[in-house]
């Protein structure tokens, strides 16, 4: 009992934390600017990855890294967590291997977006693919996020499937629109503005890599979220949390494309 106490009282604190975040915020150019500069800098970067000969995968860089992924378990690693005016940049990676796996099957998971709900809710939800066209998607879903207090987006992304050197693949994912859903899934549900809200979610970004080798395929992405800054005074307490929420992001969605691809006959 006084455990269940302990939680509900930990659960009411991080909701007192977090509820500053729920208030109104509004995305300025200029932040919306700085956190393109950052992408800018980072696909600059992946260009001369994406056609490394020896420097193709993170996961590749460090010894205790290949004998996790390879003991079946997921690494992952903070790049920055980056105050930009007005706003914070998330940027975490991790990978994984998929044993028996071959590229062709992961990709084939990656682009069956009718399924996305499926294989991702309930996280994702109401998928649909707006353009397709080659190696190039446009994809809108629905991106439900829970941490005490819950955010609904209506998101849309441009999408390209890279083939590289045999073996290898680059695919990368921009939001084109992220707009905040109110009373999601209720009579009065409205979609805000983009950039009008909470401010919970503004950007997203993921780079992903794939090569096939050792028996299986090596993944590994690269995210990148854009959110308002967090309340002067608060940073100590609420950036461990949204440093916590964004590395679980991730380590879901890499789990949900092992789950994925491993029941694809």
């Amino acid at each position: 009992m006084a455990a269940k106490v302990r939680s509900h009282v930990w659960a009411l604190l991080l909701w007192l934390l977090l509820a500053p975040l729920a208030a109104h915020a509004e995305l300025k150019p200029e932040t919306k600017a700085a956190y393109q500069r950052y992408i800018v800098a980072l696909e600059a970067r992946l260009n001369t990855q994406d056609h490394s000969s020896s420097d193709f995968l993170w996961i590749d860089r460090d010894v205790h890294r290949q004998q996790l992924v390879r003991g079946g378990d997921i690494a992952t690693q903070q790049v920055t967590s980056l105050e930009v005016p007005g706003g914070m940049v998330q940027h975490w990676i991790g990978g994984v291997f998929l044993p028996g796996a071959t590229l062709a099957r992961v990709e084939h998971v990656d682009q069956d977006y009718a399924d996305y709900a499926k294989l991702y809710g309930p996280d994702i939800s109401r998928p649909k693919v707006l353009e397709h066209n080659g190696d190039h998607f446009v994809v809108s879903y629905r991106i439900t996020k829970k941490k005490i207090l819950t955010a609904v987006m209506d998101t849309v992304h441009a999408i390209d499937y890279i083939p590289l050197t045999p073996g290898r693949m680059a695919m990368r994912s921009r939001s084109v629109s992220v707009r905040q859903v109110e009373d999601a899934g209720t009579a009065s549900e409205k979609v805000l503005p983009e950039g009008e809200g909470s401010g919970f979610l503004w950007a997203m970004n993921s780079y992903w890599r794939m090569q096939e080798r050792d028996g299986g395929v090596y993944i590994e992405c690269e995210a990148i979220t854009l959110s308002r800054g967090v309340p002067f005074g608060m940073k100590r307490l609420i950036n461990p949390i949204l440093q916590s929420f964004a590395e679980e992001s991730l380590k879901s969605a890499v789990e949900a494309k092992r789950r994925a691809v491993g029941a694809m006959k």
